[in-house]
């Protein structure tokens, strides 16, 4: 509804608006949400998806384009994008040991646990130790500072960008960007070792740059390099480091958070 309201106002103003909204859809709590209701995970979200999407049309949101991360197009460019980085030398095979929060659906640190337990979700995660694909991030923690010393406009409002640069002052790990297939299916095969889907994080976020590609025409040189993104503050971190990150290892010129 705010980003309806902003489409409104900006259009009002004489701007030319792209209203982009959706539902990302991949990842373990949709496998494990689906097989709670004894249903395969793509009747699932498909049946979720809807229902988001005639409640937008019941509040007459006037979006331009609803995408879905299943989208034959949007899996197609994630694999792209993610043979271009690992092309570019920025992506390699390890092991790694961590807390994980099916939740948030990420690696959680010592630090930023809170009494053992994931600080969004109350429970304590599970530690997992396995082999996976990572990306190179820590190699852009610099150039991600210098961004938003640079332009302090990136992060609104103030408090949270101040906040996205004290985490950045400590070294930044690099990100783990796949599940084996072994513990999970559903999600986009990796173009370079199909015994991998990749991380949700990686898939959803490049929604965002697929859409406007999908939309064809000049979008990506109009649209893009002006692009807002309206997110809710519990997802901080995925926006404002993996987001920006993987922008700079794809070779994208500019974004706005």
């Amino acid at each position: 509804m705010v980003g309806d309201t902003l489409k409104r106002y900006y259009r009002a103003l004489g701007y030319e608006t792209y209203f982009l909204t959706g539902t990302d859809e991949h990842g373990d709590k949709i496998a494990q949400a689906a097989a709670a209701t004894d249903t395969d995970p793509q009747s699932y979200v498909d049946r979720i998806s809807g229902l988001y999407r005639t409640t937008w049309d019941s509040c007459g949101i006037a979006y331009d384009q609803f995408i879905r991360t299943t989208d034959a197009e949007h899996k197609a460019f994630v694999q792209k994008i993610l043979q271009r980085i690992y092309d570019a030398g920025d992506v390699y095979f390890g092991e790694y040991g961590g807390h994980y929060c099916y939740g948030c659906e990420r690696f959680y640190t010592e630090k930023e646990l809170v009494d053992g337990k994931c600080p969004d979700h109350q429970k304590a995660p599970d530690f997992i130790s396995e082999k996976n694909y990572f990306f190179r991030m820590g190699k852009y923690q610099q150039r991600l500072i210098d961004a938003l010393q640079e332009r302090p406009d990136l992060i609104r409002p103030e408090r949270y960008r101040a906040e996205v640069l004290a985490f950045l002052r400590e070294p930044l790990e690099d990100l783990c960007i796949s599940r084996p297939i072994s513990r999970l299916q559903w999600g986009i095969p990796l173009p370079f070792d199909a015994n991998y889907v990749t991380y949700v994080w990686f898939d959803a976020l490049l929604n965002y740059v697929s859409a406007l590609e999908r939309r064809g025409g000049d979008s990506l040189e109009t649209l893009w390099p002006q692009a807002n993104h309206l997110i809710a503050k519990d997802i901080l971190k995925t926006h404002a480091i993996y987001w920006p990150t993987m922008l700079m290892a794809a070779g994208c010129r500019s974004t706005s958070i």
